[in-house]
Protein backbone atom coordinates (compact mmCIF):
# COMPACT_ATOMS: atom_id res chain seq x y z
CA UNK A 1 0.00 0.00 0.00
CA UNK A 2 2.87 2.34 1.15
CA UNK A 3 4.74 2.01 -2.13
CA UNK A 4 1.24 2.46 -4.28
CA UNK A 5 0.84 5.60 -2.67
CA UNK A 6 4.36 6.53 -3.45
CA UNK A 7 3.54 5.71 -7.03
CA UNK A 8 0.49 7.83 -6.83
CA UNK A 9 1.91 11.01 -6.07
CA UNK A 10 4.99 10.91 -8.78
CA UNK A 11 2.40 10.26 -11.14
CA UNK A 12 -0.26 13.24 -9.90
CA UNK A 13 3.33 14.95 -10.02
CA UNK A 14 4.05 14.27 -13.58
CA UNK A 15 0.80 14.69 -14.58
CA UNK A 16 0.81 18.70 -13.65
CA UNK A 17 3.67 18.71 -16.08
CA UNK A 18 2.09 17.23 -18.61
CA UNK A 19 -0.33 19.98 -19.02
CA UNK A 20 2.05 22.58 -20.28
CA UNK A 21 1.92 20.76 -23.47
CA UNK A 22 -1.00 22.09 -24.70
CA UNK A 23 -0.40 25.65 -23.97
CA UNK A 24 2.99 26.15 -25.65
CA UNK A 25 4.71 27.48 -22.11
CA UNK A 26 7.99 26.21 -20.63
CA UNK A 27 6.28 24.58 -17.47
CA UNK A 28 8.44 24.34 -14.48
CA UNK A 29 7.61 22.74 -11.26
CA UNK A 30 9.02 24.05 -8.15
CA UNK A 31 9.24 21.49 -5.13
CA UNK A 32 9.27 23.51 -2.21
CA UNK A 33 8.75 23.88 1.75
CA UNK A 34 5.91 24.32 3.27
CA UNK A 35 6.46 27.41 4.70
CA UNK A 36 7.64 28.76 1.35
CA UNK A 37 4.13 28.99 0.35
CA UNK A 38 3.45 32.56 0.39
CA UNK A 39 6.09 33.95 -0.40
CA UNK A 40 7.00 31.58 -3.60
CA UNK A 41 3.51 32.41 -5.22
CA UNK A 42 3.90 36.16 -4.92
CA UNK A 43 7.41 35.21 -6.22
CA UNK A 44 5.96 33.46 -9.11
CA UNK A 45 2.87 35.75 -10.07
CA UNK A 46 5.90 38.41 -10.62
CA UNK A 47 8.61 36.03 -12.33
CA UNK A 48 5.75 35.02 -14.90
CA UNK A 49 4.25 38.63 -15.26
CA UNK A 50 7.37 39.24 -16.72
CA UNK A 51 8.00 36.14 -18.48
CA UNK A 52 5.12 34.66 -20.03
CA UNK A 53 6.74 31.81 -21.93
CA UNK A 54 7.30 30.06 -18.83
CA UNK A 55 4.15 28.85 -16.48
CA UNK A 56 5.29 27.82 -12.48
CA UNK A 57 3.41 24.81 -11.00
CA UNK A 58 4.00 24.01 -7.01
CA UNK A 59 4.10 21.19 -4.89
CA UNK A 60 4.25 22.08 -1.42
CA UNK A 61 5.56 19.72 2.09
CA UNK A 62 7.77 19.08 4.21
CA UNK A 63 11.32 19.34 2.77
CA UNK A 64 12.23 15.84 3.62
CA UNK A 65 9.09 14.29 2.12
CA UNK A 66 10.28 16.63 -1.13
CA UNK A 67 13.31 14.94 -1.10
CA UNK A 68 12.07 11.34 -1.10
CA UNK A 69 9.89 11.87 -3.83
CA UNK A 70 12.72 13.30 -5.97
CA UNK A 71 14.49 10.29 -4.97
CA UNK A 72 11.72 8.38 -6.65
CA UNK A 73 11.75 10.11 -9.90
CA UNK A 74 8.92 13.23 -9.58
CA UNK A 75 9.58 15.18 -12.53
CA UNK A 76 10.81 18.29 -10.88
CA UNK A 77 12.52 21.42 -12.22
CA UNK A 78 13.69 22.93 -9.37
CA UNK A 79 13.77 21.99 -5.01
CA UNK A 80 13.83 24.86 -2.85
CA UNK A 81 14.22 23.36 0.72
CA UNK A 82 13.80 24.92 4.36
CA UNK A 83 17.21 23.87 5.40
CA UNK A 84 20.72 22.95 3.87
CA UNK A 85 20.92 19.94 5.07
CA UNK A 86 18.34 18.38 2.72
CA UNK A 87 19.72 20.51 0.00
CA UNK A 88 23.21 18.98 0.70
CA UNK A 89 22.05 15.37 0.90
CA UNK A 90 20.34 16.24 -2.71
CA UNK A 91 23.24 17.40 -4.22
CA UNK A 92 25.44 14.38 -2.93
CA UNK A 93 23.34 12.03 -4.63
CA UNK A 94 23.36 13.48 -7.40
CA UNK A 95 19.76 15.05 -7.60
CA UNK A 96 20.64 18.32 -7.92
CA UNK A 97 23.10 20.28 -9.58
CA UNK A 98 25.80 21.52 -7.23
CA UNK A 99 26.69 24.69 -8.88
CA UNK A 100 23.22 25.95 -9.29
CA UNK A 101 22.54 25.91 -5.61
CA UNK A 102 22.06 29.59 -3.82
CA UNK A 103 20.66 30.35 -0.51
CA UNK A 104 17.61 32.74 -0.84
CA UNK A 105 16.44 33.54 2.50
CA UNK A 106 17.17 32.96 6.18
CA UNK A 107 14.08 32.50 8.60
CA UNK A 108 13.93 32.15 12.70
CA UNK A 109 12.39 29.43 15.07
CA UNK A 110 9.89 30.76 17.66
CA UNK A 111 7.26 28.85 20.19
CA UNK A 112 3.59 30.26 20.20
CA UNK A 113 0.56 29.00 22.09
CA UNK A 114 -2.94 29.57 22.59
CA UNK A 115 -3.91 33.57 22.88
CA UNK A 116 -5.49 32.53 26.31
CA UNK A 117 -3.25 30.69 27.99
CA UNK A 118 -3.11 31.07 31.23
CA UNK A 119 0.49 30.95 32.53
CA UNK A 120 3.76 32.80 31.34
CA UNK A 121 6.63 31.62 29.14
CA UNK A 122 9.97 33.18 29.91
CA UNK A 123 11.96 31.15 28.27
CA UNK A 124 12.30 27.66 26.83
CA UNK A 125 12.60 26.03 30.00
CA UNK A 126 9.53 26.96 30.97
CA UNK A 127 8.16 24.33 28.81
CA UNK A 128 9.00 21.67 30.49
CA UNK A 129 6.88 22.71 33.28
CA UNK A 130 4.03 20.77 34.65
CA UNK A 131 1.59 23.35 32.70
CA UNK A 132 2.46 22.48 29.62
CA UNK A 133 0.21 19.26 28.07
CA UNK A 134 0.92 18.74 24.38
CA UNK A 135 3.71 20.28 21.74
CA UNK A 136 3.72 20.26 18.51
CA UNK A 137 6.48 19.83 16.18
CA UNK A 138 7.60 19.25 12.80
CA UNK A 139 8.74 15.34 12.24
CA UNK A 140 12.93 15.49 12.85
CA UNK A 141 13.47 13.42 10.41
CA UNK A 142 11.18 15.22 7.67
CA UNK A 143 10.66 18.68 8.47
CA UNK A 144 13.67 21.11 8.89
CA UNK A 145 11.60 23.10 11.21
CA UNK A 146 11.33 19.80 13.61
CA UNK A 147 14.94 19.42 13.57
CA UNK A 148 15.61 22.91 14.21
CA UNK A 149 12.97 22.37 17.27
CA UNK A 150 14.83 19.26 18.17
CA UNK A 151 18.26 20.97 18.23
CA UNK A 152 17.25 23.98 21.06
CA UNK A 153 16.13 21.53 22.90
CA UNK A 154 18.98 18.99 22.95
CA UNK A 155 21.02 22.23 23.40
CA UNK A 156 18.55 23.46 25.77
CA UNK A 157 18.67 19.99 27.80
CA UNK A 158 15.19 19.68 27.43
CA UNK A 159 14.62 16.87 24.65
CA UNK A 160 13.97 14.12 27.13
CA UNK A 161 11.81 15.89 29.79
CA UNK A 162 9.75 17.06 27.12
CA UNK A 163 9.71 14.19 24.60
CA UNK A 164 6.39 12.56 25.98
CA UNK A 165 4.63 15.57 25.05
CA UNK A 166 5.46 15.79 21.49
CA UNK A 167 2.64 15.31 18.93
CA UNK A 168 4.65 15.47 15.04
CA UNK A 169 3.29 16.28 12.27
CA UNK A 170 4.05 16.22 8.46
CA UNK A 171 4.63 19.88 7.96
CA UNK A 172 4.86 22.96 10.58
CA UNK A 173 2.15 24.47 9.41
CA UNK A 174 -0.08 21.74 10.79
CA UNK A 175 2.01 22.81 14.08
CA UNK A 176 0.03 26.41 13.49
CA UNK A 177 -3.63 24.50 13.10
CA UNK A 178 -2.91 21.99 16.20
CA UNK A 179 -2.68 25.58 18.33
CA UNK A 180 -5.81 27.44 16.53
CA UNK A 181 -7.93 24.63 17.54
CA UNK A 182 -6.32 24.06 21.05
CA UNK A 183 -5.22 20.46 19.96
CA UNK A 184 -2.23 21.85 21.45
CA UNK A 185 -0.62 24.01 24.21
CA UNK A 186 2.00 25.52 22.41
CA UNK A 187 3.96 24.78 18.94
CA UNK A 188 7.49 24.99 17.12
CA UNK A 189 7.16 27.30 14.10
CA UNK A 190 8.64 29.97 12.05
CA UNK A 191 8.40 33.50 12.19
CA UNK A 192 7.03 34.03 8.59
CA UNK A 193 4.31 31.46 9.93
CA UNK A 194 2.87 34.31 11.60
CA UNK A 195 3.45 37.27 9.91
CA UNK A 196 -0.35 37.55 9.29
CA UNK A 197 -2.54 37.75 12.42
CA UNK A 198 -3.87 34.17 12.79
CA UNK A 199 -6.84 33.86 15.85
CA UNK A 200 -6.25 32.19 18.60
CA UNK A 201 -2.35 31.87 17.91
CA UNK A 202 0.00 34.07 20.44
CA UNK A 203 4.10 34.61 19.73
CA UNK A 204 5.19 33.87 23.15
CA UNK A 205 9.10 32.97 22.21
CA UNK A 206 11.66 33.74 19.35
CA UNK A 207 14.33 30.79 19.53
CA UNK A 208 18.25 31.27 19.32
CA UNK A 209 19.70 28.80 17.70
CA UNK A 210 23.34 27.80 17.02
CA UNK A 211 23.04 27.16 13.38
CA UNK A 212 20.64 29.65 10.95
CA UNK A 213 17.67 28.57 9.12
CA UNK A 214 18.61 29.00 5.50
CA UNK A 215 16.79 28.79 2.61
CA UNK A 216 18.51 27.24 -0.49
CA UNK A 217 16.95 26.43 -3.69
CA UNK A 218 18.83 24.51 -6.72
CA UNK A 219 18.17 23.19 -10.14
CA UNK A 220 17.47 19.48 -10.35
CA UNK A 221 19.90 17.47 -12.70
CA UNK A 222 17.07 15.28 -13.91
CA UNK A 223 15.39 18.77 -15.59
CA UNK A 224 14.33 19.16 -19.31
CA UNK A 225 14.37 22.90 -18.38
CA UNK A 226 17.44 23.95 -16.74
CA UNK A 227 17.50 27.31 -19.07
CA UNK A 228 14.33 28.71 -17.65
CA UNK A 229 15.07 26.99 -14.06
CA UNK A 230 18.45 29.16 -14.29
CA UNK A 231 16.30 32.01 -15.25
CA UNK A 232 13.78 32.30 -12.10
CA UNK A 233 16.89 31.75 -10.10
CA UNK A 234 18.77 34.88 -11.45
CA UNK A 235 15.18 36.71 -10.71
CA UNK A 236 15.30 35.67 -7.00
CA UNK A 237 18.59 37.42 -6.71
CA UNK A 238 16.86 40.68 -8.26
CA UNK A 239 15.79 43.92 -6.27
CA UNK A 240 12.25 43.51 -6.91
CA UNK A 241 12.41 39.95 -5.55
CA UNK A 242 14.63 40.80 -2.34
CA UNK A 243 11.82 43.19 -1.56
CA UNK A 244 9.05 40.52 -1.70
CA UNK A 245 11.07 38.17 0.49
CA UNK A 246 11.64 40.81 2.57
CA UNK A 247 7.57 41.14 2.60
CA UNK A 248 6.63 38.13 3.69
CA UNK A 249 9.27 38.23 6.59
CA UNK A 250 11.81 36.46 5.18
CA UNK A 251 15.41 37.77 5.68
CA UNK A 252 17.02 38.49 2.05
CA UNK A 253 20.49 35.56 2.46
CA UNK A 254 21.86 35.31 -1.04
CA UNK A 255 25.29 36.22 0.26
CA UNK A 256 24.87 33.30 2.99
CA UNK A 257 27.96 31.00 2.04
CA UNK A 258 27.07 28.10 0.00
Amino acid sequence: MLNFKKSITVIALSFLICRSGFTGETELLISAASSTTDVLKALIAQFEEYNPDVRITTNFAGSGTLLRQIERGAPVDLFFSADQLTMAQAVQQGLVQQESVYNVAENQLIVVGRTDLSYPLADLEAIAGSNVRLIAVGNPDSVPAGRYARLALEEGGLWSRVSSNLIFTQNVRQCIDYVARGEVDLAFVYATDIRAPREHVNHLLTINLSEPIVYPIGILSSSKHPEESSRFITFLRAEKAQEIIETYGFRNFFDLPR
